[in-house]
């Protein structure tokens, strides 16, 4: 009978702590392992399984310099809440990061007047293209991990496993650790799109 109590006493110990999947999704994420992302999550998560940046329009100079300064980020659990019911969770997540979002309106910002003039002169596409690289790459040196942003990463337990929500729900989390570039973005979108 001791013996039952005591391993019974183990094994509540060994319980998953919402905390242990946001831990595991951005350490693999960070190191750009494949993993199956999709079980860490409650929701659609299938366009985040490759390079956000990759695609025809965007030069792989970029793309390359974009991904390497999204995955410096650090990060630190700071707290955990779990729900009375047991069924979800919030944990609270601080990112230092590079402040991407400075460095896309930095970027963006000058690269709308250098285009004018271009353009003006009877740019090439190639020109444009090239232009494009240079500024990006100007915004981009030097920059350093100083922007500090704290989320609330809401969990749900499916299961008996603790599982990060999907969808719209935990943007602030792709948000953090992308040091503010999503949100840059949405503020740059023209309004109605």
């Amino acid at each position: 009978m001791v013996l039952l109590f005591i391993g019974g006493l183990s094994g509540c110990g060994a319980k998953e702590k919402p905390e242990e999947t946001i831990a595991t999704f951005l350490d693999a994420f960070k190191e750009k392992k494949v993993i199956d992302y999709a079980s860490l999550f409650d929701g659609d998560v299938s366009n985040m399984t490759g390079d956000p940046f990759e695609s025809p329009e965007t030069p792989n100079e970029v793309s390359t310099k974009m991904m390497e300064l999204i995955l410096s980020y650090d990060y630190e659990i700071k707290e955990t809440v779990i729900a009375e019911d047991g069924l979800s969770a919030t944990v609270s997540v601080e990112f230092t990061t590079v402040n991407l979002g400075l460095v896309i309106t930095t970027y963006m910002t000058t690269y709308i007047a250098e285009a004018f003039k271009l353009a003006f002169a009877g740019g090439t596409e190639e020109q444009f293209t090239q232009l494009s690289i240079d500024l990006f790459l100007d915004a981009s040196e030097g920059v350093v991990k100083d922007k500090v942003t704290t989320v609330e990463v809401k969990m749900v337990k499916v299961d008996k496993k603790w599982l990060i929500q999907g969808g719209e729900t935990n943007l602030a989390l792709f948000d953090g650790l992308m040091g503010g570039l999503i949100s840059t973005i949405e503020e740059l979108r023209p309004a109605g799109e």
